[in-house]
C-alpha cells in the first residue's frame, strides 16, 4: 500500500458533483509520466523512490570537476587554512539550506517552480526553472569543453571540435535516464570509481611529486579587498548557490517515511561533506602537488589527475563528467520543459528536450566559452542567492506548505518585487563596487533579499488562509490515495493537485490544465 500523507487527509469521502474520483492510478498517465518525470504535476505517492534511487541521483552532482576547482581556487584566493575554515561554514549552510527546501519538497511532492508559486506569483515563479535551466545549461558546456581538452591533451589528436562532437554524441544516451529509469543505477554504480579515483590521485600524487609542505601554510594571493579569507571562501561557494533550487527537482520524489534520511544525508551534511569537504581538500592537494606551477583553472585539477594516474586518471575525468552531465542534462531538460509549457500551448517531451540541449551544448562549445561563461555565472550566482533569501525565509516563517493552484494565486506577488530588487542590488554592487563592496556582492543581495521579506512576513501570515476560501478537493476523501479525473485532459492526478475555476465548480482541472490568474473564470473544453 503507498503511504499516507496524514497532514493532508480529510474525514469526508462524498465527492462533489462531476467529480470522478478513483483509489488507483491511471495507466495513461503511468506511461507518460515514465520519462516526463511528472514534469508539471506533483508526485504522487505511489511514485515515490527508494533512498538509494533518490541519492543516486542527486549524489552525481557530486562529481563536478567544478567542486575540486573551488577547492584549488579558495585556497589561492585565501590561503589553505583561511580556505579550509570556510570550507567548514560553507558546509553546514549548505546542509541547512538543503534540508529546509528537500522537507517542503519531499511532503508535497513538488518542483522548483510549483514551490515558489505563491512566493513569487504564477507567472513570476516561471523563472525559478529558467534560472536553473540554464545554469544547468552553462555548467554542461563547462564540464564538457573540460572533458573535450582532457581528452585532447590525453591523445594528442584531433581538432578540439572533433573531441566536442565525440563527447557530446557518446554521452547523449546516457543523458535520457530520468528518476524513475535509471539515472540513480548509473550513478550508484560510478560513484565508488569517482571516490576511489580522486583519492588515489591524491595519494599518488604525493608519492609521485613528493609531499610539500608548503601547501598547508600557503598564503594568499595579494588580494585588493581586506575580508578574511574564510569569508571571501564562503562568498566564493555562494556562486554555486543554485544546488539549493536544483535540490526540489529531486527531492519531490523522496518517500515520506525517509524525509529526515533525505534531510541529512542526500540533501544534506553527509551529501556536502563529500561535495564540498572531499573535494575541496583533493582539489587543493591535487593541484599543489601534481600540478603546483598551473593557472588554477578547472583544467589544473584534471591535468592534476591524469599527471597522477595516466589513463586510470583519464577514466576517473571520464566518470566525473558522465556523473555530473547527466545531472546536468536531466535538471535542464525537466525545467526548459516547463518553462515552454508555461509559455506555450505546444512543447516538446523531455527527451526531445534532452536532444536539442545536446545541439545547443555543442554549438556553445564551439564558442569562446571560457571567456563569458564565469561572467554569466557570476550573474546567475546574485540572482540564485537572493532567491535562496526569500524562498528559506517563506518556508521557515510564512509557511512550508506553500499553495500550488494557480487559480487561487496571483500572477505576480510582492516576492518578485522583492527578488529583482535584491539581485539587482546585488548586480550593481557586483559590477559596479569597490574594492569589499564588489566581492561581497552575493552577501549584500542575500541580506537584501532576507530583510526586505522579513517585513512582509506579518502581512503574509495573515493572507496564508483565507477564511470562507472554496476547497472542494476536501471532499473527495484522503487527497493523496485518491485520484480525480481532469475535466480538461481526461487523465486522473492526485486528489492533492486538483482545482475548480469559479464558473465550472463541477470540472476539476489538474495543475497542468488550470488556468493562469489572468483567465480563471473558464476553461475550454479541449
Amino acid at each position: 500500500m503507498p503511504e499516507r500523507n496524514d497532514a493532508a487527509a480529510t474525514a469526508s469521502t462524498t465527492p462533489p458533483p462531476g467529480w470522478a474520483v478513483t483509489d488507483h492510478d491511471d495507466p495513461a498517465v503511468i506511461s507518460r509520466q515514465a520519462h516526463e518525470d511528472y514534469t508539471d504535476h506533483v508526485v504522487p505517492l505511489t511514485a515515490r523512490q527508494s533512498r538509494l534511487t533518490v541519492l543516486g541521483g542527486w549524489w552525481s552532482i557530486a562529481s563536478a570537476m567544478a567542486f575540486l576547482y573551488y577547492g584549488a581556487l579558495a585556497a589561492t584566493l585565501a590561503g589553505t587554512r583561511q580556505a579550509l575554515t570556510g570550507l567548514v561554514l560553507v558546509i553546514v549552510v549548505y546542509s541547512l539550506l538543503g534540508a529546509v527546501v528537500s522537507n517542503a519538497s519531499v511532503v508535497r511532492g513538488v518542483n522548483s517552480m510549483l514551490l515558489t508559486r505563491e512566493i513569487f506569483g504564477v507567472r513570476g515563479a516561471a523563472l525559478t526553472p529558467l534560472i536553473c535551466g540554464l545554469g544547468a545549461i552553462y555548467y554542461a558546456v563547462f564540464e564538457s569543453s573540460v572533458m573535450a581538452s582532457a581528452l585532447q591533451a590525453y591523445f594528442q589528436v584531433f581538432d578540439i571540435r572533433v573531441w566536442y562532437a565525440i563527447v557530446i554524441v557518446g554521452m547523449l544516451p546516457l543523458m535520457l535516464g530520468g528518476m524513475q529509469t535509471w539515472l540513480n543505477k548509473l550513478n550508484n554504480a560510478t560513484l565508488p570509481i569517482y571516490v576511489c579515483g580522486v583519492a588515489a590521485a591524491v595519494i599518488v600524487a604525493g608519492v609521485r611529486f613528493g609531499w610539500s609542505g608548503d601547501w598547508f601554510t600557503a598564503h594568499p594571493q595579494p588580494a585588493d579587498t581586506t575580508i578574511p579569507g574564510w569569508l571571501s571562501t564562503f562568498v566564493l561557494f555562494m556562486g554555486i548557490w543554485l544546488l539549493i533550487p536544483d535540490t526540489a527537482e529531486f527531492a519531490r520524489f523522496g518517500r515520506l517515511r525517509d524525509k529526515r534520511f533525505h534531510s541529512n544525508v542526500t540533501f544534506g551534511w553527509a551529501f556536502y561533506l563529500l561535495a564540498f569537504g572531499f573535494n575541496g581538500v583533493a582539489g587543493i592537494l591535487i593541484v599543489a602537488l601534481a600540478a603546483p606551477n598551473t593557472t588554477i583553472a578547472e583544467s589544473a585539477v584534471t591535468t592534476g589527475i591524469v599527471a597522477s594516474l595516466g589513463v586510470v586518471g583519464l577514466l576517473v575525468v571520464i566518470v566525473s563528467q558522465i556523473r555530473i552531465n547527466s545531472a546536468n542534462f536531466y535538471v535542464a531538460s525537466l525545467c526548459l520543459e516547463r518553462v515552454a509549457g508555461h509559455l506555450f500551448t505546444r512543447n516538446l517531451s523531455r527527451r526531445a528536450w534532452v536532444l536539442l540541449l545536446a545541439v545547443i551544448t555543442f554549438l556553445l562549445m564551439l564558442t569562446k566559452v571560457f571567456t563569458y561563461i564565469t561572467t554569466a555565472l557570476a550573474w546567475q550566482g546574485i540572482i540564485t542567492v537572493a532567491w535562496v533569501g526569500i524562498v528559506t525565509v517563506h518556508l521557515l516563517l510564512v509557511t512550508a506548505t506553500p499553495e500550488i493552484r494557480s487559480c487561487r494565486l496571483t500572477a505576480v506577488s510582492r516576492g518578485l518585487v522583492i527578488w529583482a530588487i535584491s539581485a539587482a542590488i546585488g548586480l550593481v554592487a557586483m559590477e559596479f563596487g569597490v574594492g569589499m563592496i564588489s566581492s561581497l556582492a552575493p552577501l549584500i543581495a542575500l541580506l537584501t533579499s532576507v530583510v526586505l521579506y522579513l517585513t512582509q512576513v506579518p502581512a503574509l501570515r495573515r493572507g496564508a488562509h483565507r477564511p470562507g476560501d472554496t476547497d472542494q478537493r476536501q471532499s473527495a476523501g484522503d487527497l493523496w490515495s485518491t485520484r480525480i479525473r481532469c475535466g480538461c485532459c481526461g487523465l486522473h492526478y492526485t486528489t492533492y493537485e486538483m482545482d475548480t475555476v469559479p464558473l465550472q465548480p463541477d470540472r476539476p482541472l489538474c495543475l497542468e490544465c488550470q488556468p493562469y490568474p489572468a483567465s480563471r473564470a473558464a476553461v475550454p473544453t479541449q
